[in-house]
């Protein structure tokens, strides 16, 4: 999961910005702050492996015990919670971090419950390939939808992808991809983004890039979508390999889960 900065400084202040990236006037240093200013990367001597050493805001990549992503296990366990998922057309702006491609929304548009707290879409992005794996084996590919709730709670939305029939509705995401320069807006219908069944793996965790803070709900589609082996060869030529390795279950517990979608009208 991407860790901009106005996404992280949200997850622990509140209301100081809306997660729509809204400059704010001289704010106050934030561990994405510096994360942003630590060069940090997915090979080489900056790669997952050292992210702990980067940068001393780093500390939880390496000594943290709730980490993200994690191996899944190819059985869902027992369904013990449902998610509601409230939906319509989300516009949003699209571009490039240096990490991933994202669409950052206005915060309107789809709203989701989880364990009666409501959570609304802040941005969504893509690693290639995915970084949750399922009985040790990756997708070709994982969306994250990143959502907060009113106190700045985090909680992503993982969507793996399958290579297959190409998704009409990720065509505006994916084509934007290739010319971010061009800051094109797109709309996405987010209904038809998510897989047939919202059964799910649950847990939590944290970021999966720098901070790797922890305290973020994950709720993984057990389904996957597809995209063709084009658009998943087009987001992998903007950033490939984009993925953190899957870090240690350790005492945590991975639960099953439902849910249900609710068209909105525009």
């Amino acid at each position: 999961m991407s860790a901009r900065s106005w996404l992280t400084a949200s997850a622990f202040t509140v209301a100081a910005v809306t997660l729509a990236g809204c400059a704010q006037l001289a704010p106050e240093p934030t561990d994405a702050a510096v994360a942003e200013s630590a060069h940090w990367s997915y090979d080489g001597e900056n790669g997952p492996a050292s992210w702990g050493a980067v940068d001393s805001s780093f500390a939880a990549c390496a000594a943290g015990t709730k980490q993200s992503p994690i191996d899944l296990p190819l059985t869902v366990p027992v369904t013990s919670t449902s998610i509601d998922l409230a939906v319509q057309d989300v516009d949003g702006d699209v571009f490039d971090t240096g990490h991933a491609v994202e669409v950052e929304t206005d915060g309107e548009g789809e709203t989701l419950t989880f364990a009666g707290d409501e959570y609304s879409l802040q941005q969504m992005h893509a690693h290639v390939p995915s970084e949750h794996t399922v009985a040790g084996r990756p997708a070709a590919a994982e969306l994250h939808l990143v959502h907060t709730d009113v106190a700045g709670n985090l909680l992503v939305l993982g969507i793996l992808v399958s290579e297959g029939e190409a998704s009409e509705a990720l065509v505006p995401f994916i084509e934007a991809a290739t010319h971010v320069a061009d800051k094109d807006q797109v709309a996405l219908d987010v209904a038809a983004v998510l897989p047939a069944s919202l059964e799910n793996y649950e847990y939590s965790g944290s970021l999966t890039t720098p901070p790797c803070t922890e305290g973020v709900q994950w709720v993984v589609m057990s389904t996957t979508i597809t995209m063709s082996a084009e658009q998943i060869r087009t987001l992998e030529d903007v950033h490939s390999d984009n993925a953190r390795p899957t870090q240690p279950l350790g005492g945590r517990t991975v639960v099953g889960g439902t849910g249900e979608v609710f068209q909105i009208a525009g």
